[in-house]
């Protein structure tokens, strides 16, 4: 491209960019209807899934902690908190218990003619399962209802039944019973399932999480291909997992039940036996009360036996978490503390064992094992352990050592009885038995109460705040949004496709592309003739339909012509063009035509010695033209063929020489040139293509106007930058540019307007945006279209 400053500069016309869309309104059109069709499709095809969700209050807990061990805090956030029970929350055990609280065992479906649908919660029919084994059939059954029976087919095998009659399929049997009547043309399926089935659909899309930032309050829920499923799977493990929290929290309790039921069943008949004994020597030997100093020595025995029997109960319990501690990666539970005997920081310790446990069950199965974050909690883990394992041995070494006074002192009291008499010593040990064992018995009874009412009064830690409903709205896909993008994709696509096309075409077709390339001035613009021309241009054009669109574009050129080299007496016009076919040829003729109509004597000189064709268009047959007359076998005056126009004559190119490029060089063509000057007002040399060969090149520095065709939708852009190069190269000053065979092409046309600057006016082009319709008659143009309302 040329670095010659442009006198104008090019703005964008929004105008014409909607008229460029508009000129391919149907390319629109059919990529918007194509783009319904497909969102019809995936609507029509593509199953509808829905979402349900309820909240869950988490309770806000604050254990007691003891100052004793200095440990990170423990108290975590809700968010932490709704993170780690949302493991929990979806975990095997919640969803294969939350199973059993849905209808799972048949399945219902309609078959229809795009897809099958899942009918649950309905059931057209219900099926009534008589036997069935642990392996059975498992594939969908059809069901075709007729009016009192059904055809059922499976595998190949089509019989009819009656609604109540047993069928038996493969590890199988039922039968159906009709709950409505069913239309006669539809198709039903059903199909028996492995509670397994249901696994990965109850917890496939089960989300948990804040309901909002820092809040108690949690957002559950549950997407399926069927809302109403959706809900009921929701609520069913919802359900499971607020009763296995209960059931975790009440673990505690339930163990020391367990322990005082052992504890009990061996007093029971210790306590039976015992006072049987007592009573059977009372009524044998007629001695039922013993003397105050045996009922004192009595009491104290009963208080030191009974006090050592809880110490060894209490001992048993310190030993079982002994066990529970070397297990390592479970919860502890503390049964009971008898009579404060347990140290209250073993209570806590064990609260933060067990919460740290929860954490690093939550956390594993994000973190590996070696991960920090668990690393860090097998610490705290260690020192809680260490702590705890130290408390247990400082209670056993007491309750021993209680235990052991308890021992000495009972020697003390029996030491006494010596000197009671045979009878009243053989009551007392009957006495203290009973007493022993009822009393050990009473207070484990006491216990139990105790334990029991505490479980009564445990609340998991979570609670419903409402049943999950069915929301019938689909989130995917959703109409609204299918349809919305459907258009918006039809229409961007049918303007990309508009765009993509301009962007791929090569070829020029307004003066406004050409002068984007080349700073080359536009003398004019020769408007497309609708009439077809015949190969050879025998019609001279501008007269041939003088009042035309063509004819006065082509006077609008030589209107133009007349300013430039207006100091020349005579002016010698080059005529070139890229490649062949760009009517360079055309150009001349009708130029030199248009000329002569006003009277001027003008000559066209055939320069293209390769394959020049203007001979044919004035029916010339001579063999002497332009070649010969540079090869000195002829003069001027036998080579200068007059024409039927008045003031045109015409030299042809004469024989196809062997050295074309060579011959033009010849001294005699200027020689030719200085003589046509003193004879002619414009001599017209009609050149070979100087974008294809260097024949014309030597003609140019003895011409004073060069003129370069380019044609419409023939020429590329790479046409235009051929003017300012040679311009350049050979320093011309006189170089223009035409632009052959005008016709409005509004896809490829510029979506800017030129405006001139500087004072500079350009060139009067004549009809160029073709709104002088029904002025111009002859061309039989169309009626302008409503749509092209502007006109720049």
């Amino acid at each position: 491209m040329s670095d010659t400053p442009k006198h104008f500069k090019q703005e964008i016309n929004y105008g014409k960019l909607f008229n460029i869309i508009l000129s391919r309104w149907y390319w629109v059109a059919f990529t918007l209807l194509i783009a319904l069709g497909g969102a019809y499709t995936y609507l029509w095809y593509t199953p509808k899934t829905y979402s349900t969700s309820t909240f869950l209050k988490f309770e806000e807990k604050q254990p007691n902690l003891s100052n004793s061990v200095s440990l990170a805090p423990l108290s975590r956030s809700y968010t932490n908190k709704i993170l780690s029970e949302s493991w929990t929350f979806k975990s095997r055990k919640v969803i294969q218990e939350a199973v059993n609280h849905i209808d799972w065992t048949v399945s219902y479906f309609l078959d229809g003619r795009i897809r099958t649908s899942n009918l649950y919660p309905n059931k057209p029919f219900e099926v009534h399962i008589l036997k069935q084994d642990s392996v059975f059939y498992n594939k969908p059954l059809e069901i075709k209802p007729q009016s009192k029976s059904f055809i059922l087919s499976y595998d190949g095998h089509d019989q009819t039944y009656n609604y109540g009659q047993p069928i038996q399929i493969p590890g199988i049997a039922f039968y159906i019973t009709s709950k409505k009547t069913l239309s006669q043309g539809s198709t039903y399926l059903i199909k028996f399932n492995y509670k397994s089935e249901f696994y990965g659909r109850m917890a496939a899309n089960l989300t948990i999480s804040e309901a909002a930032k820092f809040s108690n309050i949690a957002n559950v829920s549950k997407t399926d291909e069927n809302a109403y499923f959706a809900a009921d799977a929701l609520n069913a493990i919802i359900k499971v997992y607020l009763s296995q929290d209960l059931n975790n929290k009440s673990q505690s309790a339930k163990q020391i039940i367990d322990f005082i039921d052992t504890q009990l069943d061996q007093l029971s008949n210790s306590v039976k036996l015992s006072g049987e004994k007592l009573q059977s020597f009372k009524q044998s030997n007629n001695f039922f009360d013993l003397s105050s100093n045996a009922s004192a020595a009595l009491a104290e025995v009963t208080k030191l036996e009974t006090a050592s029997r809880t110490a060894d109960i209490q001992l048993l319990q310190l030993e079982q978490l002994q066990k529970q501690f070397l297990k390592n990666d479970q919860t502890i539970s503390l049964n009971f503390n008898l009579d404060g005997t347990v140290d209250p920081m073993l209570s806590n310790l064990l609260t933060q064992w067990n919460n740290l446990i929860q954490e690093r069950i939550s956390l594993s199965s994000t973190y590996k094992e070696n991960a920090k974050p668990i690393v860090d909690l097998d610490n705290k883990l260690h020192i809680i352990k260490s702590a705890a394992e130290e408390n247990i041995k400082s209670s056993i070494n007491r309750i021993k050592q209680l235990k052991g006074f308890n021992q000495s002192e009972l020697h003390k009291a029996y030491a006494t009885l010596q000197t009671m008499p045979s009878q009243e010593r053989q009551l007392f040990g009957l006495q203290r038995d009973y007493n022993i064992n009822d009393k050990i018995y009473s207070f484990l009874s006491e216990k139990k109460l105790e334990a029991q009412i505490s479980k009564a009064s445990i609340m998991a830690d979570a609670s419903s705040i409402d049943a999950a409903m069915p929301n019938l709205n689909p989130i995917s896909p959703v109409t609204t949004a299918v349809w919305r993008f459907a258009i918006v994709l039809g229409i961007i696509s049918g303007i990309g496709l508009i765009f993509l096309a301009r962007m791929l075409n090569p070829y020029i077709y307004d003066k406004e592309t050409i002068e984007s390339i080349s700073s080359t001035p536009i003398i004019g613009v020769i408007r497309h003739f609708p009439v077809k021309v015949d190969e050879n241009n025998t019609q001279i054009l501008t007269t041939l339909q003088p009042k035309s669109v063509f004819a006065e574009s082509v006077r609008s050129v030589r209107t133009n012509l007349s300013f430039v080299a207006s100091e020349k007496q005579s002016k010698v016009i080059f005529i070139s063009s890229e490649i062949a076919g760009e009517g360079k040829s055309f150009v001349s003729i009708n130029l030199a035509s248009s000329l002569a109509l006003i009277d001027k004597k003008v000559i066209i000189v055939a320069a293209d010695l390769r394959r020049s064709k203007v001979h044919r268009t004035f029916n010339i047959k001579g063999k002497e033209g332009l070649s010969t007359y540079l090869a000195h076998k002829n003069s001027l005056d036998d080579i200068i063929h007059h024409t039927k126009q008045e003031n045109m004559d015409l030299i042809v190119a004469g024989q196809n020489p062997p050295n074309p490029a060579e011959l033009m060089y010849s001294p005699r063509l200027l020689e030719m040139v200085a003589e046509l000057r003193k004879r002619y007002d414009y001599i017209l040399f009609d050149t070979a293509p100087i974008g294809l060969v260097s024949d014309a090149l030597p003609l140019i520095p003895y011409c004073d106007i060069n003129l370069f065709v380019i044609r419409t939708g023939i020429s590329k852009l790479s046409a235009a930058e051929i003017p300012d190069r040679i311009s350049h190269e050979h320093e011309l000053k006189n170089t223009y540019i035409v632009l052959n065979d005008y016709r409005p092409e509004v896809l490829y046309s510029t979506y800017y307007n030129t405006k001139y600057q500087d004072n500079y006016a350009g060139y009067y082009y004549a009809n160029h945006s073709g709104n002088s319709y029904g002025y111009y008659m002859e061309d039989g143009d169309a009626k302008k279209k409503w749509w092209k309302f502007w006109d720049k």
